[in-house]
């Protein structure tokens, strides 16, 4: 596991920049929200931030996500980026991105939940079918916040979830053909400008060895959908099988904090 832990007062550079936390114990009963309070208050009941941990297994979308929401610190604290594991301290909200697997994620959304630690797990995702919801659901999980939206909406989003609405458990969300990633992960070939969010994932699993069927059973997809992405990925990259492909992963910075299995 890899957590970066933001404390109080540290002066950080880049995107993870945050505001002192305000909350540090979020764990006792939530008193009466005053009449003119903002949203922020509403959420954490004592008028500071919500203390906010970042999830999933690639150092390069929990960096991404904590630079989206660190313009908005006077909302949201994001305290600990979470690399292949759970948080380590109290949190209002675990926001955990699914990229790199779905029915995995669900299963240690399922763990976060139990942690008394974390008062609310917020799944972050491109697309969620009405079985992950139903799973997502079941397990306990808050809120399911689509990428598509913007920053603000992100943290609207997590401030209504904080508050006690179930946002996004019941539409399915649709994957369209958003692009993802970061261009300058490397000079030579642009994750961004190339690759759909769900080719990315697609080869991130590539990266990590799992076969078509591994990776359909995690995205929720057939496997005849999975041959057709992974055809699509040789094309787009310049390779001929999967080892090459993994290898491409790895290159392009596709390559989680630790290895994992696959969901039976």
């Amino acid at each position: 596991m890899t957590t970066t832990t933001i404390e109080p007062g540290a002066q950080d550079e880049g995107p993870l920049t945050t505001s002192p936390a305000a909350n540090d114990s979020g764990r006792e009963a939530e008193p009466a929200v005053q009449a003119g309070a903002s949203a922020a208050d509403a959420a954490t009941g004592d008028g500071g931030p919500l203390r906010v941990a970042v999830v999933n297994d690639y150092e390069v979308i929990v960096r991404g996500v904590a630079g989206m929401l660190a313009p908005f610190d006077d909302r949201v604290t994001v305290v600990e980026t979470v690399l292949g594991d759970t948080p380590d301290g109290p949190v209002d909200i675990a926001l955990f991105d699914t990229f790199g697997g779905h029915r995995t994620i669900l299963g240690r959304a399922r763990e976060m939940v139990a942690d008394h630690g974390v008062r609310h797990v917020v799944l972050y995702t491109w697309s969620a079918d009405l079985d992950l919801l139903s799973i997502a659901r079941s397990s306990g999980v808050s809120g399911v916040l689509s990428k598509a939206c913007g920053a603000a909406d992100l943290v609207d989003g997590l401030e209504r979830i904080a508050r006690g609405d179930h946002v996004g458990l019941d539409e399915p969300l649709r994957l369209a053909g958003h692009q993802i990633g970061n261009g300058s992960m490397s000079p030579q070939f642009d994750l961004q400008a190339n690759l759909t969010a769900r080719e990315q994932e697609v080869l991130a699993m590539l990266g990590l060895g799992l076969s078509n069927r591994d990776i359909a059973n995690e995205l929720f997809l057939g496997v005849e959908t999975v041959r057709t992405y992974v055809r699509q990925v040789y094309q787009k990259l310049g390779v001929k099988n999967r080892t090459q492909a993994a290898v491409r992963a790895r290159v392009l910075g596709l390559e989680p904090a630790s290895e994992r299995r696959p969901a039976s």
